[in-house]
């Protein structure tokens, strides 16, 4: 029996003995707080990336972990993982379709040279996923650099006047990646604020690199972030874009009051966290005192770490209460905390306890009737604890066990006997033994250059009685790949805290690493001051379930309906062909049911697959219409994340850029790399031709053809159309009537009359005076989207017919559509070079690499064991090799190792 279902077992008698016969509303919580648990697991989504930052021209290698439910187990609801490359502009560069596997899968991104520097956005998601909060999307602010097309780094700053419209001092210094500056450019700049032009203007750097503009927001309280775009002329006559993210225009500190469960309740003892931040979002530490309406002095505070703090004062009826502040920048000001309520409920909980939890439930006097309340203890619709109690004086003290609580957020609700929500609080439950035991070690300390390295892992303890887990690790040089560990993300950040609370948290990974006392008061202070995740306990009593649009995906799949011309009614029994452009043998069938529905499930086709849908009626008439069910592009949300963004990238990974452009020009050197380009859709189209074709069923679109005959150039006289071909169609010859390609002299074309595929010798059947246009189709180019009846090439025939005033796609090749959806991306793999063989050419090649490894897929054997090897690179430095992932159990393990190249 699973550890949730004897909970809920015990829960459910407890409750029964106390109030069975008597009072049902707490069953009836429960009932449908397990439904919901049953009914909408929550899904997360980690992604270990080799890197922190990259540059164009680089590979962005990462493993991807969905987990399901309270406990972090790896998901098996769905089998599709998307990611998304989100540029600055917050446009989707990049987007991939991964297959998962018992819930983890692996990929990488290809940087096309032609990006620019920007903060790009790394987003993962199931389509189960998109049903719910956006914030629940694994969604990672990634720096890329550019020194490929971009050798230009900015160091820029500004400084603000606020009275009352905010004025914005600007200084821009532009120099090389060797800190020379460069003078004498025109830079052309324009800021933009929440899509609004609000200045441009032009400027030539002087002789230090330099140029300084100011500019106003007349609308602060309207525009509070943008970017500043710049276009740079260089002296040998390039054109540069840059972009410097511009976070705010004011000067002003802020600071927000969070009373404990919600409220200050008159004289009950209060811990009230506080969040101090400036004006781009990040913490900074503050310090100051809580006075009364009568001046005198009750509490004074400090913050501790990213600005978040708390103190505790009894609040009194009557009074209001002021902070007077000082900033860590010298700056002052004062705050009014929330008002006093004279009446109401309060919770208090003791956290820093091993194996209790002390929760202490406050009702103000006038409250007090020796009512029944109960405490709740929950994560994720899933409940732990449920007890009750009666108010016989205004305190209630709740002792709760912690052995059987998960690790992560969890959240506490006080309800009254009719089950209302009189308190609620959100805690981290710190609980070791949900974490899975890790250990990294090599066969040595110190290494030569280009010398293997054997690296051992252990996971998990003596009495478990599996150890197997899945696990990623990559190995990085430190001196060329320098590191803040506090912003790089980890897999006990992502999943137990950031995909659990609302909003933006600041360098989340900070409170996982050598977590004490003060650490856990610290996360605490995120507890009481960030939003959560929370059930809206209104609803879910009136049966307000979430509306279910996206279904989770077990695999790829072609689904429609098939209707009559009008659209609405459907065909049943209509016989549904599909047919891909790419795989000569993959052509499928089906029948459509009653309501002329169809579905082809199980499929398998990678990226750039198109296909042909035919249908025809139960007769075989194809007068019929293919809607195909297409679920719409995740839209892409405002960055929660913004006060990450770095100001200039460029500059802030200098060091990795110069490594990592001196490793290109070398792999280019030998031939191992090319530069990538991402260019935009050009549609290339014979206009000439395609005035001359209307109504066609070409499928690569009308005049898309290697020739076209009209039906003015036909010669008339000749008995069938096939005679009237005979030498006017290039590169085409017939034998017996039938038409074949000098490409392809052994397959007969394919001859498509109106959208109906016919035999080749159909040709003599055909009136000439009947047919409007052909199109011939020889090239790849064209044929590629007819797949394998295209093997020997294609003529489209149109017949003539009345002129509707307009082409009408639909209309005029019923029972045929063409689909080109997306599909699982083919994953590249890391090269890993083996200097135990002769390289032969490659052995001059200086090895430059900065991700030294990367191995995706380890998984440990029954015993917990597993290793891995790689050559050490070129250069002396210290090597990182952090390993992540979790086991079979849901339990999540992180270990650093480093080792030392001389």
């Amino acid at each position: 029996m699973k550890p949730t279902a004897i909970i809920w077992a015990c829960l459910l008698c407890l409750l029964q003995q106390t109030v069975y016969g008597q009072n049902f509303t707490t069953d009836k919580v429960l009932e449908k707080l397990q439904h919901y648990a049953d009914e909408y697991p929550q899904e997360k989504v980690y992604l270990h990336l080799d890197k922190p930052y990259y540059t164009v021209g680089d590979d962005i290698w990462f493993k991807g972990y969905v987990t399901i439910g309270t406990y972090n187990n790896l998901s098996g609801l769905s089998k599709i993982l998307y990611v998304d490359l989100i540029d600055p502009e917050d446009k989707i560069v990049q987007s991939i379709r991964l297959p998962l596997i018992a819930g983890v899968t692996m990929g990488d991104f290809q940087l096309a040279d032609s990006l620019r520097e920007g903060n790009y956005r790394i987003r993962a998601y199931t389509n189960w996923m998109r049903n719910f909060d956006n914030d629940i999307f694994y969604d990672r602010m990634v720096p890329i650099g550019n020194a490929r097309s971009d050798n230009i780094v900015t160091h820029s700053s500004f400084s603000y006047e606020n009275s009352p419209v905010h004025t914005v001092n600007t200084e821009i210094t532009f120099t090389d990646l060797k800190g020379g500056p460069l003078a004498d450019m025109d830079v052309n700049y324009q800021v933009v604020m929440e899509s609004r032009n609000i200045s441009r203007g032009k400027e030539k750097t002087d002789e230090n690199g330099q140029i300084s503009f100011d500019f106003v927001n007349k609308q602060p309280f309207n525009l509070k972030k943008g970017k500043v775009a710049l276009t740079i002329l260089t002296p040998d006559k390039h054109t540069i874009n840059k972009t410097i993210p511009l976070k705010t225009t004011s000067n002003t500190n802020s600071i927000q009051f969070f009373p404990e469960s919600g409220h200050l309740v008159a004289n009950n003892l209060t811990k009230v966290g506080f969040k101090a931040l400036q004006p781009e979002g990040l913490g900074i530490d503050v310090s100051g005192h809580v006075e009364d309406s009568d001046g005198t002095q009750i509490a004074e505070f400090e913050s501790t770490y990213a600005g978040m703090g708390s103190f505790s004062f009894i609040p009194q009826v009557g009074q209001s209460y002021t902070a007077k502040l000082t900033y860590a920048d010298g700056s002052e000001s004062q705050e009014n905390l929330p008002k006093v309520i004279p009446s109401g409920y309060a919770l208090a909980v003791n956290n820093e306890l091993d194996k209790n939890i002390y929760v202490q439930a406050f009702a103000s006097h006038d409250l007090l009737q020796g009512q029944e309340v109960t405490l709740l203890l929950q994560r994720n619709a899933n409940v732990f604890y449920a007890s009750k109690s009666k108010f016989a004086k205004n305190e209630i003290v709740f002792s709760i066990p912690r052995e059987n609580i998960p690790l992560g957020v969890v959240q506490l609700t006080l309800f009254s006997s009719a089950m209302q929500p009189l308190a609620e609080r959100t805690i981290f439950n710190l609980n070791e033994s949900a974490m899975l035991p890790l250990s990294v070690s090599t066969d040595k300390e110190n290494y030569r250059h280009k010398e293997k390295a054997t690296v051992q892992i252990a996971v998990g303890h003596d009495a478990d009685t599996s150890r197997v887990a899945t696990l990623s690790a990559s190995v990085l040089d430190l001196s060329k790949v320098p590191l803040d560990e506090h912003g790089e993300g980890n897999i006990y950040a992502s999943l137990l805290l950031s995909s659990d609370i609302k909003g933006y948290v600041e360098t989340p990974e900070y409170y996982f690493e050598d977590m004490d006392i003060a650490k856990k008061r610290q996360l605490d202070h995120v507890m009481l001051t960030q939003g959560w995740s929370r059930i809206n306990w209104p609803d879910l009593m009136a049966g307000k379930i979430p509306a279910i649009t996206y279904h989770p995906e077990q695999d790829l799949r072609i689904s429609g309906v098939v209707t009559k011309r009008d659209g609405k009614t459907p065909v049943p029994n209509a016989t549904v062909t599909v047919l891909s452009t790419t795989n000569v043998g993959a052509i499928i069938d089906t029948v459509t049911g009653d309501d002329g529905r169809f579905n082809f499930d199980r499929l398998l086709f990678y990226d750039n697959t198109k296909f042909v849908v035919q249908a025809r009626d139960e007769r075989g008439r194809k007068n019929v219409e293919v809607q195909l069910d297409e679920s719409p592009q995740q839209q892409v949300t405002r960055n929660k994340n913004t006060p990450d963004a770095t100001v200039n990238i460029n500059q802030s990974i200098s060091t990795y850029l110069k490594n990592t452009q001196e490793q290109f020009n070398e792999m280019e050197r030998y031939g191992l790399k090319q530069r990538t380009i991402l260019l935009e859709e050009v549609k290339v189209t014979r206009e000439a031709e395609k005035s001359k074709v209307r109504h066609s069923s070409n499928l690569n679109g009308p005049g898309n053809a290697d020739q076209v005959i009209t039906a003015d150039e036909l010669m008339m006289g000749c008995a069938s159309l096939d005679m009237c071909l005979q030498g006017r169609l290039l590169g085409v010859v017939f034998r017996n009537g039938v038409p074949y390609s000098t490409r392809s002299q052994n397959t007969p074309m394919q001859v498509v009359m109106d959208g109906m595929f016919m035999e080749g010798d159909a040709l003599s059947m055909i009136n000439p005076f009947d047919v409007e246009t052909i199109e011939v189709l020889r090239g790849v180019g064209n044929t590629a989207i007819y797949g394998s009846r295209g093997g020997g090439g294609v003529l489209i025939i149109t017949t003539k017919r009345g002129d509707s005033g307009g082409y009408n796609r639909d209309l005029y090749t019923p029972g045929i559509v063409t689909h080109s959806p997306q599909g699982y991306y083919e994953v590249r793999e890391f090269y890993v070079p083996d200097y135990s063989v002769p390289t032969d050419s490659l052995a001059g090649m200086r090895d430059l690499r900065t991700t030294i490894h990367w191995a995706p897929n380890i998984v440990t054997d029954q015993e917990g064991n597993a290793s891995f090897e790689f050559y050490t690179a070129e250069g002396s430095g210290t090597y990182r090799i952090m390993v992540e992932g979790l086991d079979v159990n849901g339990r999540l393990a992180r270990a650093l190792h480093y080792i030392t190249v001389k």
